[in-house]
């Protein structure tokens, strides 16, 4: 049986949100997928890796779900501040019901993973924004840096202290980055 990247994906996500990553294991999508674990090797160099690949996936599907909702804002600074709210709304949550869990070791990936899918929408924002004259940016990509370093930053404080509220410090701080 021929197996793709995406059907070893989805198994290994189901078995993730039923048993955790600890007890997830590469055998288990094999038997899973009635595949040995040598084709899932073919795929992916590790577990991790797997863990990985989902977690990208994840934060796409995040990505566009966030670009629909915001579809319809009329600027983009409107949909930047919206973004903002967006993502410290989901960061706030993640670490309210993930402070304590197995995931916390694994952050880091998903971090990652979802700080590209969210630069992916500043960088759109931000250059369309710049392009039709709303924002007075000299360097769109340097923009784009430094808003998500931003956005990493005030998430970061949101692991130590789930209370804190740096969206509108962030939103601030964007809408001077904007107008330089």
């Amino acid at each position: 049986m021929s197996v793709t990247r995406d059907e070893i994906a989805d198994s290994f996500l189901r078995h993730l949100r039923h048993f955790g990553f600890r007890k997830t294991s590469v055998e288990d999508i094999a038997k899973d997928l009635h595949i040995s674990k040598k084709t899932i090797y073919v795929h992916f160099d590790s577990k991790d890796e797997i863990y990985r690949y989902v977690t990208e996936r994840l934060a796409a599907e995040e990505r566009r779900r966030i670009a629909t909702l915001l579809g319809d804002r009329e600027t983009y600074r409107e949909k930047l501040e919206g973004l903002i709210g967006v993502v410290f709304e989901f960061a706030r949550s993640w670490w309210e019901q993930n402070r304590e869990s197995e995931f916390v070791e694994r952050y880091q990936v998903g971090e990652q993973a979802f700080l590209d899918a969210y630069t992916e929408l500043i960088r759109e924002y931000v250059g369309e924004g710049t392009a039709a004259g709303e924002f007075t940016v000299d360097d769109v990509e340097m923009t784009v840096r430094f808003i998500g370093g931003l956005i990493l930053a005030g998430s970061r404080m949101l692991r130590e202290d789930a209370t804190v509220v740096p969206e509108s410090h962030v939103a601030k701080a964007v809408d001077r980055l904007l107008t330089c």
